[in-house]
């Protein structure tokens, strides 16, 4: 199952099936599509928080699925109900990477196969020093089949290939020289640190946080000319619609604007 709360500009999302390690489910990816969209639809949320309960986060596919999936025939015409249903969890990957507000994933224990790229699709990945990373499929006879575009477009398609072709497990710090992860926390700092972001992205005007992830999202497939027209545009929306006026007197007054959340 998954939990979902809204508190004040965060919306979390909590993996919690502590005894499979939280490998996910179909009603898992619902249910993380349900919290992408409470996230993308609710005017003062700055970031959706994707987190694991049990002190895991994510174990990665659901193998009670995958082997009720192969004890079913496959068809003779028509897509594999099978493809389909890997299909929904690219689907979920897709609609993660492309929210209007912060994503953040925070990692403790292990983040395994659908659970590394679950977390590659977030902004920023926070974790605890002891926790693990790996895409091992290939070792079970499978291909890292949906994560494996979204783990290239972090680390790099090199140094994706060199993790998924072995399924090597590397640790913190390694996830953190390849670019995985953004922040490492001693196991008893990671909230503080997570609370110090939540600090951070509270400073940030909701509009102009959603315009920038916007206009990033626009060059990964338009030509620079274009997003760079498309900035400028997000750019004068802004600065007419008054935020830009409260933030300079905020700051001219050394005050906290009026968007900051406590």
């Amino acid at each position: 199952m998954i939990r979902i709360e809204t508190r004040g500009a965060f919306v979390h999302a909590t993996l919690d099936a502590p005894t499979t390690r939280n490998a996910l489910t179909d009603a898992m990816v619902v249910g993380l599509g349900d919290a992408c969209r409470l996230a993308e639809s609710t005017p003062s949320v700055r970031a959706l928080v994707i987190r694991g309960a049990g002190k895991t986060f994510c174990a990665g596919g659901d193998f009670s699925g995958f082997l009720s999936a192969m004890a079913t025939a496959a068809p003779t015409d028509g897509i594999d109900p099978i493809a389909t249903g890997n299909r929904r969890f690219g689907a979920l990957l897709e609609q993660l990477r492309a929210l209007r507000v912060a994503t953040v994933a925070v990692v403790e224990g292990a983040a395994m196969g659908g659970g590394c790229g679950l977390a590659a699709c977030c902004d920023i990945v926070l974790t605890t020093s002891d926790a693990k990373f790996a895409m091992p499929e290939v070792t079970l006879g499978l291909p890292p089949a949906q994560i494996a575009p979204f783990v290239a477009a972090r680390i790099g398609e090199r140094a994706a290939l060199r993790l998924m072709l072995t399924g090597r497990r590397i640790d913190a710090a390694q996830a953190l020289a390849c670019g995985l992860v953004d922040d490492v926390a001693a196991v008893d700092a990671l909230d503080a640190r997570v609370n110090a972001l939540f600090v951070q992205l509270g400073r940030a005007e909701p509009n102009a946080l959603r315009a920038t992830k916007a206009i990033l999202q626009r060059q990964r497939t338009a030509l620079l000319t274009e997003t760079l027209d498309f900035a400028s545009l997000a750019f004068a929306a802004s600065l007419r619609s008054g935020t830009a006026s409260e933030g300079l007197s905020a700051f001219a007054a050394k005050r906290a604007a009026s968007w900051v959340t406590p």
